[in-house]
């Protein structure tokens, strides 16, 4: 065991100017992924809360209702119109069915997004890593169940997933929730697992069990705070995945979606045919009559707009997502922390 006098030696050699928040951020700065990702995501995030504080800019009253962006009654037969900078910034990218602005439901659209993407990945983040911990500092047995649950829960694909469980709830929006949630959660709990079998042992942890710290003190004041680095790298990622996934399941089958109808999303956009289900579906409760128009059509048709703008955003932002978790994962590695 090391000496009192060689720890401090040791303590004093270490450097006083920063501390180590300080300088994850700075190392976070001069990541160029971790820059890039992070100055677009600002601006969404700017976006969104503009979005929910004023949505007049958009010249709407509520940017998370696709409805507000049009009056479906009198633009029924309304043809999509092409980009022009003549009628102002909302027009630029055109219109789409039922004379909706591309731009403005783009931006709301995003914002939606974030907002499902958010709690579906955090979720998901807090329920693995309990689970994770908890079953691997326990004992071994419940360690081996945990991991043969997690391993058959994460080989389902993820979208499958949300379908079986959209047919199983009705298709509402608890269907994509608790859909997303019985996979994601299985990959923070393998990830917790492997971070606890490294911890678990640690001088710190044995020195907290000497002290007479319980089992539960450990684990949620030193184990789980000491898994969270790549905790955080996972659920960046899964932010991606929770929104392609979004996007898919609403382009797909935005009939049976209901729950998802009412709110502006890109998936919807990109299947040119935003709001559909409740709101204009063929059983919708404002009676308005179901047009059964796809992006495929329109493409044919030659509106190309109506489909490009809203999937250049969604790469934007799916690339955006995946540099900024670049960048942290790099910035969270012990090899560049000091």
């Amino acid at each position: 065991m090391l000496s009192f006098v060689t720890l401090l030696q040791m303590m004093l050699r270490l450097p006083k100017s920063r501390s180590t928040a300080s300088h994850l951020i700075s190392v976070l700065l001069r990541n160029r992924s971790a820059r890039m990702g992070g100055a677009v995501m600002l601006f969404f995030v700017g976006v969104s809360i503009l979005n929910l504080v004023y949505p007049e800019y958009m010249g709407v009253n509520n940017a998370f209702s696709i409805a507000s962006f049009t009056n479906v009654y009198h633009n029924l037969n309304t043809a999509p119109t092409p980009p022009t900078l003549s009628d102002g910034w909302r027009y630029v990218f055109g219109t789409t069915t039922y004379a909706i602005p591309i731009l403005p439901a783009i931006l709301a659209s995003i914002t939606v997004d974030l907002a499902f993407a958010v709690p579906i990945a955090g979720l998901s983040a807090a329920i693995g890593t309990v689970v994770g911990v908890l079953s691997t500092y326990i004992s071994r047995k419940t360690e081996m169940g945990m991991v043969t649950v997690a391993g058959i829960v994460s080989s389902f694909p993820l979208i499958i997933s949300v379908m079986i469980f959209g047919i199983m709830l009705e298709f509402t929006i608890a269907g994509i929730v608790v859909g997303m949630i019985f996979v994601l959660w299985s990959y923070y709990a393998l990830i917790a697992r492997n971070m606890t079998l490294d911890i678990r042992n640690r001088q710190y942890i044995e020195a907290s069990r000497a002290a007479g710290a319980s089992r539960f003190r450990i684990i949620f004041k030193h184990v789980i705070p000491n898994a969270l680095s790549p905790v955080m790298v996972r659920f960046s990622l899964d932010l991606t995945t929770v929104i392609v996934v979004l996007s898919a399941i609403d382009y797909i089958f935005y009939q049976q979606f209901t729950g998802l109808a009412p709110y502006p999303e890109l998936g919807s956009l990109i299947a040119a045919f935003p709001g559909a289900g409740a709101l204009y579906g063929p059983h919708n409760p404002l009676g308005v009559p179901y047009i059964p128009v796809n992006s495929a059509i329109l493409l044919f048709q030659g509106d190309w707009w109506i489909v490009i703008f809203p999937i250049i955003f969604l790469m934007i932002l799916v690339l955006s997502l995946i540099s900024l978790s670049t960048g942290l994962r790099e910035t969270l590695d012990p090899r560049t922390r000091f």
